[in-house]
């Protein structure tokens, strides 16, 4: 959704609002004050609902990381609400690295803060004004990226339905930067039957939208479009008014004629032909045009760092108390920390659909020479894969293959147990492990919650001290050896097998500690 709210006190941040002692929109909201964990820097944009800003996180090592804030007034997105919680709903769902990434969520009494990637070198629309034309091969990398974002949208049935320049983002003002998706205000979870809702950007909207009566295709449509405007920098329709620029797009009244063509090639020609197709169902889909001999004249696969497949073939599952805590830790990495595993998993995932699965992973180390056994690879999914579709998912894939080392340092694990001491006395109430988990955008039912009680022998009154998390987190470590042990204080923990440790009934430890 957009953002603009008229109730700041200045352009800076928006004032201490009263807090709430129940969320009006999203189960996941942190109802306390944003200002306790994020210092506002300047505003970045403004919307029709509310301001973003630039903010930094100060975390307990002294480590600073920057985000992107979408401070949304409540008031004004009030008759609202429920494309506000589907947007929220919906980046919940999506997981990939070409999409921008919800970290938290706040909630007063007048805003909705949302928590997202920052992008520092701003929209593509503004990065192709300022520089000017583009060498085809640049829009190439661009292109492909935002094929693949799309194409991850299809998969898990969303259709974006307001593709345009302006909303993707460009992590760094670098020409290789990565390129992120944005704003999912227009987006619908889509299945057998057509959508009638006229929206979008009128420059970009597919013939049938206008029709009102369509399908996911309408946004190949919109990248046919964005390609044409990367290629030419101009729009392949328009019109002095609406209407006639909606006599254009049901014509598909556009040519190659203008000199800004003369240096692209024929296949960059062929595939725009393919996507600007009246019909949507003559219009090449997401995952064809992915193998079209446009991007295949290029195509590169890099190369994958065998430390990764080891990291891959090692892992051990250790429940799902394990899993949902370290998506925490796999948020709080930067761009720069997870910049290879990122390679490595657009690697791995020839199909582009932002899933891996064990045939991804077999091909991927045939091609590096690392020694394959078929049935250790699909155990492997079966271990790490907690949504039952025999997939990876990205942060999945990061949770495997992430440095623990560099993840399990002190400092590092002191601001994981700080963000779920969320009544910062200092202990973790293990009565708010469920809400701190959903907040993060952790898969969490009741019934989940439960069985992690009884995994760890938790009881909804027992809280856990900084060591007592630490043992979850690092003795479950598929890594637990001698590099952790200064890490580890082993007073609370008891083995039960080689492979599983468990925690002892918190509340003996609390009657020592009380004693």
């Amino acid at each position: 959704m957009g953002s603009c709210c008229p109730l700041l006190l200045n352009n800076r941040e928006p004032f201490q609002a009263a807090l709430l002692s129940r969320s009006e929109v999203s189960q996941k909201s942190r109802l306390e004050s944003i200002h306790k964990n994020y210092n506002f820097i300047k505003v970045l944009g403004y919307g029709q609902f509310g301001t973003v800003r630039e903010a930094t996180r100060l975390f307990q090592n002294g480590l600073e990381r920057k985000f992107a804030i979408k401070s949304i007034s409540k008031d004004k997105v009030c008759k609202k609400f429920n494309l506000l919680k589907r947007e929220l709903e919906l980046l919940s769902i999506i997981d990939h690295p070409n999409i921008v990434k919800l970290h938290e969520i706040y909630e007063d009494e007048k805003y909705l803060h949302l928590v997202l990637d920052l992008c520092k070198g701003g929209d593509l629309y503004d990065y192709i004004l300022n520089k000017g034309k583009l060498t085809e091969k640049e829009v190439m990398m661009i292109m492909k990226k935002i094929f693949s974002a799309i194409n991850h949208l299809h998969t898990v049935s969303i259709c974006h339905r307001d593709l345009k320049p302006d909303n993707f983002m460009l992590v760094t003002k670098d020409s290789d930067s990565e390129v992120k998706l944005i704003d999912f205000g227009m987006s619908v979870k889509f299945g057998d039957e057509q959508m009638h809702t006229i929206v979008g950007t009128p420059y970009y909207l597919a013939p049938e939208v206008y029709m009102g009566n369509y399908g996911k295709e309408c946004d190949n449509w919109s990248l046919g479009v964005v390609m044409y405007f990367l290629l030419s920098g101009k729009q392949p329709f328009s019109g002095s008014n609406i209407n006639e620029l909606l006599a254009n797009i049901l014509k598909c009244n556009f040519t190659f004629d203008d000199r800004n063509w003369n240096d692209v090639s024929e296949d960059a020609k062929d595939l725009i032909r393919k996507l600007l197709v009246v019909d949507p169902k003559d219009r090449i889909s997401i995952s064809n045009s992915l193998r079209h001999k446009w991007f295949n004249q290029h195509a590169t696969t890099a190369p994958v760092n065998l430390e990764i497949f080891n990291s891959l073939k090692t892992f051990k599952a250790h429940g799902k108390l394990w899993n949902e805590m370290m998506k925490v830790f796999i948020r709080n990495l930067s761009e720069d920390e997870i910049k290879d595993l990122d390679v490595a998993f657009k690697a791995i995932d020839t199909e582009h659909t932002g899933f891996i699965t064990a045939d991804n992973i077999e091909k991927a180390m045939l091609r590096n020479g690392y020694p394959v056994v078929a049935d250790e690879i699909h155990k492997l999914i079966n271990l790490i894969d907690y949504l039952g579709n025999g997939k990876l998912n990205y942060t999945q894939f990061l949770i495997v293959t992430a440095d623990r080392k560099s993840i399990f340092d002190e400092e590092s694990l002191w601001s994981a147990f700080k963000y779920f001491d969320i009544s910062n006395q200092g202990k973790v109430h293990v009565s708010d492990l469920e809400f701190v988990l959903e907040k993060a955008g952790c898969c969490i039912t009741t019934l989940d919650f439960e069985e992690i009680l009884n995994e760890f022998q938790l009881k909804a009154g027992d809280f856990m001290s900084f060591d007592q998390f630490k043992d979850i987190i690092v003795c479950f470590s598929p890594e637990n050896s001698a590099d952790f042990n200064h890490l580890a204080p082993p007073r609370t923990v008891r083995r039960l097998s080689h492979k599983r440790l468990s925690i002892r009934r918190l509340s003996n430890a609390n009657a020592q500690q009380t004693s």
